[in-house]
């Protein structure tokens, strides 16, 4: 099982009706302000691309929003997926079919001083001591957020799910009371911090960038097995026992 995350930076240049987007999508798109307009259908054109790369749909597949907000596809049987935005940039994460997804992205450095304290104020005692011992502080916060973030949306609970969910970064474990059978890997870049959160089944990651002219750019294949993802990259999984007590996950 595999997880497929491609980002797209910048305006699409294409109309979407030139990109396979069915036209209910292309209608709902009208009802936004132009910043909203862009990222909603930047996001759905990625996704589109995606389902052709990976399983060869020509037009994206009929969409549908669950209670929490998040957009899934009406047909179960397809495969399930995250969107997250940052600044220009859009990121769609989506997981091989049985698995489960949860993207987050955030610029780094873009948070005030003040905000990031206001986030440090609702953290653990290990997620603060393992921000304390990294080089970067306004960093290691950015990352321990993304990383939740990921995981709330993997989980549909969204910001009401935050008590039910701790993170141990120090041991690279976390416990989620919700749905405990979780991997992320969290990246941080010069300019951006990326969390995909996944079934604990997913063996690998692919990365991609694609640009204007829709060219696919392999970024690198993740072993999400392997202790030594990346310098800055930090991998969490549930622990055993919240497994164990339920099995039926």
């Amino acid at each position: 099982m595999a997880g497929h995350f491609v980002r797209w930076t910048g305006d699409p240049g294409f109309p979407a009706s030139e990109m396979h987007i069915p036209q209910a999508i292309r209608d709902t798109a009208q009802q936004f302000a132009d910043k909203r307009r862009g990222r909603f259908l930047a996001a759905r054109i990625l996704l589109a691309q995606l389902m052709q790369r990976i399983y060869g749909i020509n037009e994206l597949p009929r969409l549908t929003i669950q209670d929490n907000g998040r957009p899934t596809f009406a047909d179960r049987d397809l495969p399930d997926f995250s969107i997250a935005y940052a600044g220009n940039t859009v990121g769609v994460l989506l997981a091989e079919e049985g698995g489960r997804a949860g993207l987050d992205m955030e610029i780094v450095h873009a948070r005030s001083r003040q905000t990031q304290e206001q986030l440090i104020q609702g953290l653990t005692s290990g997620e603060i001591a393992w921000i304390n011992a990294q080089q970067d502080a306004m960093e290691a916060v950015t990352q321990i957020w993304t990383l939740r973030q990921s995981i709330l949306k993997l989980t549909g609970e969204g910001d009401r799910g935050l008590d039910s969910l701790r993170l141990l970064p120090g041991a690279g474990r976390l416990r989620s009371s919700l749905y405990p059978d979780i991997q992320v890997v969290c990246d941080a870049e010069p300019v951006l911090v990326w969390s995909c959160a996944l079934s604990s089944a997913t063996q690998r990651l692919y990365l991609w960038e694609m640009d204007n002219a829709f060219q696919w750019r392999a970024l690198r294949e993740m072993e999400m097995g392997k202790p030594n993802i990346g310098p800055h990259a930090l991998r969490l999984t549930s622990l055993p026992s919240e497994r164990n007590l339920h099995p039926e996950m």
